[in-house]
C-alpha cells in the first residue's frame, strides 16, 4: 500500500507559496545521484542504507505557541521515521564516520501529516539546486572536475572548512544531532510569520557503542530503546533580522532565540523489510497548519526530486 504522504504530495506543491527555481530539471537532478552512486533498484538513490524507527512526537515548551498554531505543539502525535547514511551507496559501514539523516512522517490525532527531513550537515555546500547537481556531476567525473567546481563556487570551501573541523567521533544515530539546513516559516493564530531553522539534538541516553561492526546501528538503537533512552529534542532557532532565509549555504551566526518545541521519542526500531518507512516519500513540503515554506527555492527542488524518486523506486518493485 502506498502511504498517504505519496498521494498528497502533488496537493502540497500547489497549496504552498514556495518559490521554485526557474526551469529546474528534477529528472536531471535525480540522474546526477545515479551517475555518482550507481543504481540500487527498488531503493532510494540518496540515503540508500537505512532502517525504520517508530515512536511519538510530543510538545515541550509552550512558548512555541506564540509563533505557531501547529497541532504538533498542542498534542502528542505518532511518528514513522527513517534513519540513514547520506549518499547512494548500498551498504556503507556503520563503524566508519559519515554523514547521516533522520526523516519523519508525523501523524496527528486528527490524521494530519507533517514531514521532517534533517541531516548532520549544519548548512548546505551550495546555494541552489542547479549548483548542487553540478557538484554531483563534478564528483562523478573525478577530482579534477571537483577542484574546478570548488574554485568557481566559494560556498563549497566554506562548507568544507567548517564541516572538516567538526568532531569526527563515531556516534550511533541516537547520539547524533540533525539540522534542517533549509528555512521554514512558523505561522501563528494571527497569521504572523516568523522565519526559522531547527535541529534535533539527543535528549535521551546517547548510549555506548559496545560492538561497532559494519551494521551495528540498528542493534545499538534497539538496545538503547529497550533501556528507555532514545529521544531527540526539536530546537527551533528563530531568525534574526539579518539572517539569510533564502540561501541554505549561509550559516546563521551569533546569538539566536531558541525554543525546545517538541520531543521525538523512539519506541521501536526495525529493518525496512519489517517496518513502514520504506514507501514513505519524506517530502519537506508536507507541512501541518502553523508552518509554511520559506522563500528558499531549494525546498521545491528537493520536493520534485523526491516525488520523481519515489515513483521510480516503487515501480522497480512491481
Amino acid at each position: 500500500m502506498i502511504r498517504r504522504s505519496v498521494l498528497t504530495m502533488g496537493l502540497c506543491l500547489t497549496a504552498t507559496n514556495v518559490v521554485a527555481e526557474e526551469d529546474f530539471d528534477f529528472e536531471k537532478g535525480f540522474a546526477a545521484f545515479e551517475n555518482l552512486f550507481g543504481v540500487t533498484e527498488g531503493k532510494r538513490r540518496n540515503h540508500t542504507k537505512g532502517f525504520c524507527v517508530e515512536g511519538t512526537f510530543a510538545p515541550v515548551d509552550q512558548a512555541i505557541k506564540a509563533y505557531s498554531n501547529s497541532p504538533l505543539f498542542t498534542t502528542e502525535s505518532s511518528v514513522i521515521a527513517r534513519v540513514s547514511h547520506k549518499g547512494g551507496r548500498s551498504d556503507p559501514a556503520d563503524n566508519k564516520y559519515g554523514l547521516l539523516g533522520l526523516s519523519m512522517e508525523i501523524t496527528t490525532p486528527d490524521d494530519d501529516l507533517h514531514v521532517i527531513a534533517v541531516n548532520t550537515e549544519h548548512f548546505f555546500p551550495v546555494p541552489t539546486s542547479e549548483a548542487f547537481v553540478e557538484l554531483l556531476r563534478a564528483k562523478a567525473t573525478g577530482a579534477g572536475a571537483t577542484k574546478a567546481f570548488a574554485a568557481a563556487n566559494p560556498s563549497l570551501k566554506t562548507y568544507s572548512e567548517y564541516h572538516g573541523a567538526l568532531d569526527k567521533s563515531l556516534r550511533p544515530h541516537e547520539g547524533t544531532t540533525y539540522y534542517s539546513v533549509n528555512s521554514f516559516l512558523l505561522v501563528n493564530d494571527a497569521g504572523q510569520e516568523t522565519a526559522m531553522r531547527f535541529y534535533f539534538r539527543p535528549s535521551g541516553q546517547e548510549g555506548i557503542v559496545v560492538d561497532a561492526h559494519p551494521d551495528f546501528f540498528i542493534e545499538n538503537m534497539q538496545a538503547n530503546i529497550a533501556s528507555g533512552g532514545v529521544s531527540w529534542d526539536m530546537v527551533i532557532v528563530l531568525a534574526n533580522a539579518d539572517d539569510d532565509v533564502e540561501d541554505p549555504s549561509v550559516q546563521w551566526i551569533g546569538d539566536h532565540t531558541e525554543i525546545v518545541a517538541a520531543r521525538f521519542t523512539a519506541n521501536a526500531a526495525m529493518a525496512e523489510a519489517h517496518g513502514r518507512c520504506d514507501e514513505i516519500n519524506f517530502d519537506p513540503l508536507i507541512l501541518s497548519e502553523g508552518f509554511a515554506p520559506s522563500s528558499d527555492p531549494m525546498l521545491q527542488a528537493r520536493s520534485l526530486i523526491y516525488a520523481h524518486g519515489v515513483g521510480t523506486r516503487l515501480s522497480e518493485k512491481e
